[in-house]
């Protein structure tokens, strides 16, 4: 079960799921920690049909039960760790019950110049190196899903012998529904109760961890062995181009034509208002974005998500601006100051700085003048807070966009930053090879693209174009 974001606990800016505020909790990860103690299980389950592998399983269990009364979980770590008598003592249960050539492919992995006994039994020269391989990398596949019908088969076992080991009590009615299950059908109603309790149980023993044996350096070595054997299988993931009944070139052309009409029928304005300026100056930059994400194909990019949020952020800046100006006779030229102030910020850095001073993208010239074409620089405040000591998510709220703020800029704004999210998506490429555990691997080759932003930008661009024509609706058809 997912919780929900009403279910998460809220504390210090920390947002924890109910199982994250647990107390001594040192959760154990099904496929990478207990998979590959169990996978000899597994093969066996594997080679026959469910009921007759789960009896063999639990008829090799309760024997070796019976001879070592330390082994409470069947783990292949404690057993390879055992001396040769008692190594041999389990070998033989388990030949007894299943072919040899079972386990065979677990060679690959454990060889015999550091497990001499393990191959003696189960090492056959005529099973090639490349079908052992394949048989693990198929038996992680069948398994990785913790919760499949297959792992919790697998997960039913591990509680065998805890069973035999009267280490696990249980009420008549739960003991009941271990020993129907190796014959109950997974498509029978009553495993919709069954399963998630073998599952909850098993679990619990792997977080208490009862035999105090959890062998890092095997489970290691286990993944590192069989990770190297088998190469990598990159998938890249695709997104259908839908045709789009928006034509976004032809769009940008009409509202380039309607700006320009609005600024020569409003001239005065351009020469002396404040609010114009800022108004059409950054519906002017918006669009701009917006053409070079056509223009250049960037919807399926990284930048085309930064074009997104930044298109965003100024939309809401001007929407919030409108909304306050009543209150504030000189918003619009306080903001102009606030924006040449963090231009200010750097530009005196980098008189002060002897570092950048080889060509950069910076040219202070063209940045003096604009810090200084309002007022001259020594009447200029340098502000490090937020325009209006308002943080960005409280504009959102006021202006009514909370949601384009709690799931478009908070997913873009990952984009941005670089954070890791961000670069999982557009830069890593999914391995589909379980014996990597569906790892990622970096996309150098640039084939991974995104689902196209050009009409979340369009909507964003058409309510600049709204606010405008609203704002300016007697003079701007």
């Amino acid at each position: 079960m997912i919780s929900n974001l009403k279910n998460h606990k809220y504390k210090k800016g920390l947002i924890q799921p109910p199982m994250n505020t647990l107390s001594n909790k040192e959760p154990m990860s099904w496929t990478d920690d207990r998979l590959p103690e169990y996978l000899w299980l597994g093969l066996i389950l594997m080679a026959y049909d469910r009921t007759k592998g789960l009896e063999k399983i639990g008829k090799i269990l309760e024997s070796i039960s019976k001879i070592n009364s330390s082994i409470i979980e069947p783990k292949l770590s404690i057993i390879l760790s055992l001396n040769v008598n008692q190594q041999e003592e389990i070998y033989e249960i388990i030949t007894s019950e299943i072919d040899s050539k079972i386990l065979s492919p677990l060679t690959v992995i454990y060889r015999y110049i550091d497990y001499p006994i393990f191959n003696k039994y189960f090492n056959f020269n005529d099973i090639l190196f490349k079908d052992r391989i394949s048989k693990i990398n198929k038996t992680i596949a069948l398994y990785y899903n913790h919760q499949s019908n297959e792992s919790t088969d697998l997960r039913f076992v591990i509680l065998f012998m805890l069973v035999f080991q009267k280490k696990l009590n249980l009420p008549l009615e739960l003991a009941k529904s271990l020993f129907e299950y190796p014959y109950t059908s997974h498509e029978d109603a009553k495993m919709k109760q069954y399963r998630p309790f073998i599952r909850v149980t098993e679990m619990t023993t792997g977080i208490t961890d009862i035999s105090n044996s959890k062998n890092q350096e095997f489970i290691d070595n286990f993944w590192k062995e069989i990770g190297l054997k088998i190469d990598c299988n990159p998938i890249v993931i695709g997104f259908n181009k839908e045709e789009d009944s928006v034509d976004y070139k032809a769009y940008i052309l009409d509202f380039q034509k309607k700006l320009n009409h609005l600024i020569n029928e409003q001239k005065d304005k351009s020469l002396m208002d404040d609010k114009f300026d800022v108004i059409l100056g950054t519906t002017t930059y918006s669009l701009k974005i917006f053409n070079d994400v056509i223009e250049k194909e960037l919807d399926e990019s990284i930048l085309g998500r930064h074009a997104y949020r930044t298109i965003l952020e100024a939309y809401i800046n001007i929407k919030y601006l409108l909304k306050i100006e009543h209150e504030h006779t000189n918003i619009w030229e306080e903001y102009k100051l606030y924006g040449i102030g963090k231009y200010k910020l750097p530009l005196l850095k980098e008189r002060e700085s002897s570092r950048i001073k080889d060509k950069t993208h910076f040219v202070e010239p063209v940045i003096d003048s604009i810090v200084n074409e309002i007022l001259w620089e020594e009447f200029i405040d340098i502000d490090l807070r937020y325009f209006d000591k308002k943080k960005i998510k409280e504009k959102f709220e006021e202006v009514g966009e909370k949601d384009l703020y709690e799931i478009l800029y908070e997913y873009d704004n990952n984009f941005i930053h670089g954070f890791w999210g961000a670069v999982r998506e557009s830069s890593m490429l999914h391995c589909n090879n379980p014996s990597h555990r569906y790892h990622s691997i970096p996309d150098i080759s640039f084939e991974q693209k995104m689902i196209s932003i050009n009409h979340d930008i369009y909507k964003i661009i058409n309510k600049f174009f709204l606010l405008v024509s609203e704002e300016y609706q007697h003079e701007y058809k």
